[in-house]
C-alpha cells in the first residue's frame, strides 16, 4: 500500500482503503476500498477536497511515498491540535460563574488567533473541517461546540461568496461569538429538553442583545462584527428578533450566520429529538428562502455543502437507483443516469416534477450500470 497526492491519481489504480468526506456534518464514504479508479473519480476527490488516497502498490512510477504519509500525518496532528486549543479557549470564555459583561483582551486574542486557524484550514484543506464538525457533535451540545460549527461554516460560504480574507474573518468571530450571550441566560432553561414556556422562551430572546453589548462593553469589535451577533435571529420576512428587520435591511453578515446557525440546530443531536439528515435539511432551508432565510446567501451554502456530490447513488421517490452526474444551479435537483436494466437513461431532476424526494443510498463503486 503506498499514499497518492491526488494530482498523480491515474485510471486504473485500486484503493487500498476507503476514501472518505464530509458533507458539513455528516461523515460519508466518498469511495469504497477495492474501487478501481475512473477518470470520473479522480475528479469527484478533487472537487471535494481530498489531497491523496491510499493505493495498491505495484508499478507506480514517481511517488514518494513515505515523504508524502509524513507530511500529510504532521499537517494533520497540527490541525488537530489547533481544535483542540479552539474548544479549550472557547469553553474557558463561555463558561463563566459569573455573568459575562465584556470579554478580557487576552480573550478577545484567542477568538482572534482561531478565526485566524479557520481560515488558514479552510484555505489548506476543504475537506478538514467537515470532518472535524463531525467530532464536535455530541449528545451534550454545549454553546460553544456550536458556536466553533457556525463559524466554520460561515467561512466555507464567505468563500463562496467570493468574500476577502479580512471580511470573511470578521464572520468567523462574528460566528465564533454569535451564542456568547446565552453564557447570561440560566443554564438549565438553554439546556431543557422540551418545549420553553413563553417566558422561557421571552427569556432566550434575550441573548442577541446581552451578546451585542458584551461585545461592545469590550472595545474590540467593528460595527460589522457586531450586527451579526445582534442579528443573527432575525428572518428575511420580518418575523425574527430582536428587532423584526426584513430583507436587505438584515446585515449580510448576519443573513450568513442565520442559515449555517439553523443548519447546525437542526443536524446535530438534542436530548429531545434525532439530528434530521444533511439533505432534508437543506430541502427545508432551501424552501424556506425569502421567508426565513435569503435565497443568494442559502445557494452559496448549498455550493459550500453539496447533499449530491457526484458519484453519489441515489434513490428516487418511484424507487428507481441512480448516479448523480452533473449539478444544476439549485444542487438538490441533480442529473442523474438510471442504474438497473434498462439502463442508461438521464433525468433532469431540475426539469422532472413528477420525483419529488431523493435519498442518498451509498456511492458509486464503478460497478456498470445495467447490473
Amino acid at each position: 500500500m503506498i499514499i497518492v497526492n491526488v494530482e498523480k491519481l491515474r485510471e486504473g489504480m485500486q484503493l487500498a482503503e476507503d476514501v472518505c468526506t464530509t458533507t458539513a456534518t455528516e461523515y460519508k464514504v466518498l469511495l469504497k476500498k477495492g474501487s478501481f479508479l475512473s477518470s470520473q473519480m479522480i475528479d469527484l476527490m478533487k472537487e471535494k477536497g481530498i489531497r491523496s488516497a491510499k493505493i495498491v502498490s505495484g508499478g507506480i512510477d514517481d511517488v514518494d511515498t513515505a515523504e508524502n504519509a509524513s507530511r500529510n500525518s504532521a499537517a494533520e496532528h497540527r490541525r488537530n491540535e489547533r481544535i483542540s486549543r479552539a474548544l479549550t479557549d472557547l469553553d474557558e470564555i463561555f463558561d463563566c460563574n459569573e455573568e459575562i459583561r465584556e470579554l478580557s483582551h487576552s480573550a478577545v486574542q484567542k477568538v482572534d488567533n482561531i478565526a485566524n486557524d479557520i481560515i488558514n484550514d479552510i484555505a489548506n484543506d476543504t475537506s478538514f473541517l467537515g470532518n472535524q464538525m463531525i467530532a464536535l457533535q455530541n449528545y451534550d451540545d454545549y454553546t460553544y461546540k456550536h458556536c466553533l460549527r457556525v463559524s466554520m461554516m460561515a467561512a466555507s460560504v464567505s468563500a463562496e461568496m467570493g468574500f476577502s480574507k479580512d471580511e470573511t474573518k470578521e464572520v468567523v468571530i462574528s460566528g465564533l461569538l454569535h451564542d456568547i450571550g446565552k453564557s447570561n441566560i440560566d443554564h438549565d432553561i438553554i439546556i431543557k429538553p422540551g418545549k420553553l414556556t413563553d417566558e422561557e422562551f421571552a427569556e432566550i430572546k434575550r441573548h442577541p442583545v446581552i451578546g451585542y453589548n458584551i461585545l461592545k462593553n469590550s472595545g474590540e469589535y467593528n460595527s460589522n462584527i457586531m450586527s451579526g451577533v445582534l442579528f443573527h435571529q432575525e428572518k428575511y420576512d420580518g418575523s425574527g428578533y430582536p428587532m423584526g428587520l426584513a430583507g436587505e435591511k438584515i446585515p449580510l453578515i448576519a443573513r450568513i450566520l442565520t442559515v449555517c446557525d439553523v443548519f447546525d440546530a437542526l443536524t446535530s443531536n438534542r436530548p429531545y429529538r434525532t439530528p434530521w439528515s444533511v439533505s432534508e435539511t437543506e430541502e427545508y432551508i432551501f424552501g424556506s428562502c425569502d421567508q426565513h432565510f435569503d435565497y443568494e446567501v442559502t445557494k452559496a451554502f448549498l455550493r459550500a455543502f453539496n447533499p449530491y456530490p457526484i458519484g453519489t447513488v441515489v434513490q428516487l421517490s418511484d424507487d428507481r437507483h441512480g448516479v448523480v452526474i452533473r449539478h444544476n444551479e439549485n444542487v438538490l435537483r441533480p442529473v442523474v443516469r438510471i442504474m438497473g436494466k434498462p439502463a442508461g437513461e438521464v433525468l433532469d431532476l431540475m426539469n422532472d416534477f413528477s420525483l419529488l424526494t431523493i435519498s442518498v443510498t451509498g456511492l458509486y463503486n464503478g460497478d456498470d450500470f445495467t447490473q
